[in-house]
């Protein structure tokens, strides 16, 4: 069995690895959540060993928004990669992501020919 200091430190470091893990899904990449699973039932077994720690409990309690939030990310991440392989418009693949970042944005829309370059003025001579 583990020790109340160490599980609640433990908690702490899957907390910490969870936000780290939501922060790159929300930028797109893909996350490895091999084992999350089996960490967070061993996590909680141990856990209910030690009934009484209020700051255990706490630090349980502070996990389960943690827990949510990759939850959400996933689906989302989850939802884009089903969009595109419907070929559905999605406003987070990196092709609007560049389109949006070099001004063709909100007035271009999805598949339209780029604005034609500004004129530029003849030198007479």
């Amino acid at each position: 069995m583990t020790d109340a200091a160490t599980l609640r430190r433990d908690i702490q470091a899957l907390t910490a690895a969870l936000e780290e893990t939501r922060a790159q899904m929300e930028a797109g990449l893909a996350a490895d959540l091999t084992g999350l699973d089996s960490r967070v039932a061993t996590l909680c077994a141990e856990a209910q060993s030690a009934r009484g720690d209020a700051e255990l409990a706490a630090a349980l309690e502070r996990l389960l928004p943690t827990l949510d939030a990759v939850a959400a990310a996933l689906t989302r991440q989850r939802e884009t990669l089903a969009a595109a392989a419907e070929g559905r418009h999605d406003p987070h693949t990196a092709r609007q992501r560049a389109s949006a970042a070099y001004g063709r944005g909100a007035s271009a829309a999805p598949g339209d020919p780029p604005p034609d370059p500004p004129a530029t003025p003849s030198r007479q001579s």
